[in-house]
C-alpha cells in the first residue's frame, strides 16, 4: 500500500502536522485574491483564478516533489494567456475562456509529454539574459496594463504602444474614487517592501517572521479595501470585482475546433517552456535551503498535469510562484500536505465564501499586482553581460525592445531565437590560439598570454570549440590565414583538446584541408583527440589517413616532430 503513496505522505510524521496547516491556511488567503487578480490580467471573469488554483495545489502534492511549491496564476503567464488570446477572441466572451482552457491543456499535455520522454533540458532553450530580459520587459507591460484599473478606467492592449496610447485616451475618465483607493494601497504596499523590514525589526520580531509579514501585506491591503467598500457602501462608485459564482465547473473539454487547437499549438509551446523555466527556478531555490537535490523530468511532468488539471476545471495555464511558495515555506510548510490544505481552503472558499469575494476593489488588486511585478524589472543581468560577453548584452537588449514592441508572446519566440542565434553566432566563430611550450617544463600556453619557445618550423594551434557544420568554414579560414603568417612553417599541429564533438561536414573540412596543406608541402598533425571524437573520426575514415600523425599530447607532438 506505502508503494502506492507519495513519499511525503508514507514517511508522515506527527510533527509536521503544525507547520502544514498553518502554511496551508496563510497560502489560502494569500492565493485567493492573486488568482481572481491575474485573471483579470489574463482577460479572464475573476473566477477563473480560483478555478485555477485548486486542481493544481492537489495534484502538485501526489506527482510533485517540492515540499512547499505553490502552483497556480502567475502575473507573467496571465499577461502570456491575455497576449494569445486577445487576437484569436474577445476577452471576456465564451470563446476565450474555452481557448484560454484549451490553452492550459495543450500547454499540460505538451509539459507532461516532455517530462515522461526525460527531456527536461528544454529549459535551457533560453539563456538567463534572455529570460531575464523577458521577465523584465513582461514585468514592465504587466505594470502598465495595470494602471487602467488603478486608475478606474479601462485601457486595452498587450504591448507598449497600444498600452500607451490607451491610457492617454483613457485620461479624460480617471475614476476619482479608484484613484485615491488605487494610488494610496500601492503606497502603503512599496513603503512596507522599502521600509518594512526596518520598521518591523524595530519592533522586535525575527528576520524570518518579519519576512513573513511583509509577504502578506498584499493581503492586509486586500482585507482592508474590502472592509472600506462594504462599511462605506462604495460598490457602486468604486469598480470591483463583481459576482463571484459559488461552487466550481463540472470537468469539461473545451468546444474547439481543429482550426483553434492549431492556432494554440505554438503560444502553447512558448507559454510550457516559459511556465516550466520559472517553476524550476522556484523548486530550485526551494531544494538549495534544505539541501535537497531536484529532479527536473520529474518537475517537467508534474507541472504538466498540473495544467492539464487547471484546464479541466474551467482554469487556464498556471506554473510556481516564487512569493507564494517562499511564504509557504516560512508559515512552516514541511510537506506537501500544506498544499492539500490550501487546496481545500480555497475550495470552501468558492463554496460558500464567494459573496465576500465580489467586494474586491479592483485598483487594490491592480496596486497588488504592480507591488508584486515591479521588483521584477531589472537590469543586473545586462550589466554583466556588457562586462563579461557582448553577445549575451544585445541578445537582452533585444529581447527586451522586442517584447515591449511586439508583446510578449512575440517576444519570447524572439528571445529564444536570440538564445539560439547567439549560441550558434558563439560556435560559428570558435577561439584558435596559438601556443607554445613553457620553457622547462611540458605544459603548452597562448603565446599572447606567456613567455613560451617555439619549435622551428612548426605552428602549434589549439581549436577552443567542437568542430561541426556551422563553424568548419570559419576554422579552415583561421588556420590559413595564421599559416599564411608564418611562411616558415612547414609542420601544423592542431590541438584538439577542446574539441568535444565533430560532425561529417567538420570531418571532410579536415580531409579537404590535409589535402590543401599537402599540395602546398605542409603536413598536418593531430593531438589530444578525445575518444569519442577520434571513433567518429575512425568511423568516418579520416583516422587512417592520418596514420602517424596523430599525437597522445601536444608534448608528443613536440618530441617527434623535434626528432
Amino acid at each position: 500500500m506505502k508503494r502506492c503513496l507519495p513519499a511525503w505522505l508514507s514517511g508522515y510524521r506527527r510533527e509536521y502536522l503544525a507547520g502544514d496547516l498553518s502554511a496551508g491556511l496563510v497560502v489560502t488567503l494569500l492565493l485567493a485574491p492573486q488568482g481572481l487578480a491575474y485573471a483579470l490580467v489574463a482577460g479572464l471573469p475573476a473566477e477563473a483564478g480560483l478555478y485555477a488554483s485548486i486542481a493544481p495545489l492537489l495534484i502538485y502534492a501526489l506527482a510533485g516533489r517540492s515540499h512547499a511549491q505553490s502552483v497556480g496564476p502567475m502575473a507573467m503567464t496571465s499577461l502570456l494567456v491575455a497576449a494569445t488570446l486577445a487576437r484569436l477572441a474577445e476577452p471576456g466572451s465564451g470563446d476565450y475562456l474555452a481557448l484560454a482552457i484549451g490553452l492550459a491543456l495543450m500547454s499540460g499535455l505538451m509539459l507532461a509529454v516532455l517530462g515522461l520522454l526525460r527531456l527536461g533540458f528544454i529549459a535551457d532553450l533560453l539563456s538567463e539574459p534572455v529570460l531575464a530580459a523577458f521577465t523584465s520587459a513582461s514585468a514592465l507591460l504587466i505594470v502598465l496594463s495595470q494602471l487602467g484599473p488603478l486608475l478606474g478606467v479601462s485601457s486595452g492592449g498587450a504591448a507598449l504602444p497600444q498600452l500607451l496610447s490607451g491610457l492617454w485616451r483613457a485620461v479624460d475618465d480617471i475614476n476619482r474614487v479608484a484613484l485615491p483607493f488605487g494610488a494610496s494601497a500601492l503606497a502603503l504596499l512599496l513603503l512596507a517592501r522599502w521600509r518594512g523590514d526596518a520598521c518591523l525589526r524595530r519592533c522586535g520580531l525575527t528576520a524570518a517572521a518579519r519576512q513573513l509579514w511583509l509577504r502578506l501585506a498584499p493581503l492586509l491591503a486586500v482585507l482592508v479595501g474590502m472592509a472600506l467598500v462594504a462599511g462605506l457602501d462604495l460598490s457602486a462608485a468604486l469598480p470591483v470585482v463583481g459576482a463571484v459564482p459559488s461552487g466550481l465547473p463540472a470537468p469539461a473539454w473545451p468546444a474547439l475546433s481543429l482550426a483553434q487547437w492549431s492556432q494554440l499549438a505554438l503560444p502553447a509551446f512558448f507559454i510550457a517552456l516559459v511556465n516550466y523555466v520559472q517553476s524550476l527556478a522556484v523548486v530550485q531555490t526551494l531544494a538549495q535551503r534544505r539541501g535537497e537535490e531536484v529532479d527536473p523530468d520529474r518537475e517537467l511532468l508534474a507541472l504538466g498535469l498540473c495544467n492539464i488539471g487547471a484546464g479541466l476545471s474551467g482554469g487556464f495555464p498556471v506554473t510556481g510562484g516564487l512569493t507564494r511558495s517562499l511564504v509557504n515555506a516560512e508559515a512552516g510548510a514541511q510537506t506537501q500536505l500544506a498544499s492539500v490544505i490550501a487546496a481545500l481552503g480555497l475550495l470552501l472558499l468558492a463554496g460558500f465564501a464567494a459573496a465576500w469575494l465580489a467586494l474586491l476593489p479592483l485598483p487594490v488588486l491592480a496596486a497588488m499586482i504592480i507591488a508584486s511585478v515591479a521588483g521584477m524589472i531589472r537590469f543586473d543581468s545586462l550589466r554583466l553581460a556588457w562586462r563579461t560577453d557582448r553577445a549575451d548584452a544585445a541578445a537582452f537588449a533585444l529581447t527586451f525592445a522586442l517584447v515591449l514592441w511586439l508583446g510578449v508572446d512575440s517576444g519570447i519566440v524572439a528571445g529564444v531565437l536570440t538564445s539560439l542565434a547567439a549560441m550558434l553566432w558563439r560556435s560559428s566563430r570558435p577561439h584558435i590560439a596559438e601556443l607554445g611550450r613553457l620553457p622547462g617544463r611540458h605544459h603548452f600556453r597562448n603565446r599572447l598570454r606567456f613567455p613560451v619557445e617555439h619549435l622551428p618550423g612548426a605552428l602549434f594551434l589549439r581549436v577552443d570549440e567542437s568542430l561541426f557544420f556551422g563553424n568548419a568554414r570559419q576554422v579552415r579560414g583561421e588556420v590559413l590565414a595564421r599559416l599564411a603568417a608564418r611562411p616558415d612553417a612547414s609542420r601544423l599541429l592542431l590541438i584538439m583538446s577542446a574539441v568535444n564533438r565533430i560532425d561529417t561536414s567538420a570531418l571532410l573540412m579536415l580531409a579537404r584541408l590535409d589535402a590543401e596543406l599537402a599540395a602546398r608541402g605542409v603536413t598536418l598533425h593531430l593531438a589530444e583527440i578525445k575518444g569519442p571524437v577520434a571513433q567518429r573520426m575512425e568511423g568516418g575514415g579520416l583516422l587512417a589517413g592520418f596514420s602517424g600523425r596523430v599525437h597522445l599530447s601536444a608534448q608528443a607532438a613536440w618530441e617527434a616532430l623535434a626528432a
